[in-house]
Order: structure tokens, then C-alpha cells, then sequence
């Protein structure tokens, strides 16, 4: 779930907003609703929402304004999802790279959701990727090896299809090659089983035990098998 805050000074668009969010989308936490950019600036700060739907024209602060006094007070920006209705207004802005969308009003409620599901993704994807290194952190693997790269690349697609560790050789690699320019999947194959077998026979025997009881070999589709079932 992402927390969302709608900064927007037209009190009818936003309870609309609101509705259509709570409606159509079931994870995201809508934390607050700001009407004036003064206010859009301390409710960031306060509540540390995870994206921003920020109206370009508000009272005290406009929405370019609210980002800037945000990037002067070194204060962590969140993902801005600008909402407008002149989008020549864009053009005169400096710091566009730090706006993650933009909506025309009226909004297509398809596009925002769109949008907020690519948020989640996204956010969900960087919080798998960490799970994955932190439980491979108990192992003693060449982090910057290719084998390594493939594994956590290999874990993270049986984790999305399933179905893809019934079959390594003819499913997984050819799949995991095809988001790396110049690998075959007899590339990978061999990279990821020399990173498993180099970690096995670094990694202390006590931790190995812990994971992989009574093995004294691993093979990829096993570990990666258990490094699935670790992850929550």
C-alpha cells in the first residue's frame, strides 16, 4: 500500500478525487487533503505521503512553488503527480525532472490509476529486490559477480511466475537472458550454478545447515526454492 496526499484548492474536485481513489484502487492510503500549497508543504513534511497529486495553481504556494521550497529545505520529495488544467504552464518550470506525471484536468480517472498502480509497482518491486539481497546477505556470494546479478534477477521472476521454476533450463534462463544484452541462456545457467557452488563452499557450513539441512550440494532450482519460501 502508498500513502497519497491530494493537494488541490477546488474542494468539489478533490471529494471527487478522493471517491474515485478509495473506489478504484484498494492500495492506496489516502493520509490527507491540502487546499492551499503552505499547507501542502507542512502536510508533507508531517506526514511523509508517498506521492503527491499537486494542483499547479493554489493560493500562498503554487504547486512549482511547494517543490522548490521543498528541495531548499532539503526535505525528501516524494513522487509528484502534477494536476492541471494549462499545461503550457510546464514549459517555465526548471526542475520537471523531479515530476514523476502529469494529469490535464479533467481527469481520466483510467490514466491516474494507471499511474498510482505503476507507483505501487514499482514500490513493491525495490522492497522485493531489498528482501532478496538481505536474505542473500547470509551468504558469502561475489556480489558483483554476473552469477549473482542472474540469481537475484532468477528469484525474483519465480517469485512473479511460478511457473518458471518447473523448468530452469527451458523456461527461467531464456527468460532472465532476454533482459540481459549479449547472455544466452547457457550463459546464465553456467554463471548462476559457479556463483551457487563458489558461495557453498565459502559460506559458513553452520548457516548453510540452517537453510539447506542435510544438502550437500545445492542445485539452483532448490535454493532457489528456499530462498522463496524465506520471503514474506
Amino acid at each position: 500500500m502508498i500513502s497519497l496526499l491530494i493537494a488541490d484548492d477546488n474542494r468539489d474536485f478533490d471529494i471527487n478525487l478522493f471517491n474515485s481513489i478509495k473506489e478504484h484502487n484498494k492500495k492506496i492510503n489516502i493520509v490527507g487533503i491540502s487546499v492551499n500549497g503552505l499547507d501542502t508543504y507542512e502536510k508533507i513534511k508531517l506526514l511523509k505521503p508517498d506521492v503527491v497529486l499537486l494542483d499547479i495553481k493554489m493560493p500562498i504556494l503554487n504547486g512549482f512553488q511547494v517543490i522548490d521550497k521543498l528541495i531548499t529545505k532539503e526535505i525528501n520529495i516524494p513522487k509528484i503527480i502534477l494536476i492541471t488544467a494549462h499545461f503550457e504552464a510546464l514549459s517555465s518550470y526548471n526542475s520537471s525532472n523531479l515530476i514523476y506525471g502529469i494529469l490535464l484536468k479533467p481527469i481520466n480517472y483510467h490514466d491516474l490509476n494507471r499511474t498510482l498502480n505503476s507507483i505501487i509497482d514499482e514500490k513493491y518491486s525495490n522492497k522485493l529486490n531489498n528482501e532478496i539481497i538481505h536474505i542473500l546477505s547470509n551468504f558469502d556470494f561475489n556480489v558483483k559477480s554476473k552469477g549473482y546479478k542472474y540469481l537475484v534477477e532468477c528469484i525474483r521472476a519465480c517469485l512473479d511466475s511460478p511457473c518458471l521454476i518447473n523448468n530452469l533450463e527451458k523456461k527461467l534462463y531464456p527468460y532472465i537472458s532476454n533482459c540481459f544484452i549479449g547472455s544466452t541462456p547457457s550463459k546464465i545457467k553456467w554463471a548462476v550454478e559457479k556463483s551457487i557452488n563458489s558461495m557453498y563452499r565459502y559460506t559458513n557450513k553452520k548457516i548453510l545447515e540452517k537453510f539447506f539441512p542435510n544438502s550437500k550440494k545445492l542445485s539452483p532450482k532448490y535454493f532457489i526454492e528456499i530462498i522463496i519460501s524465506k520471503i514474506d
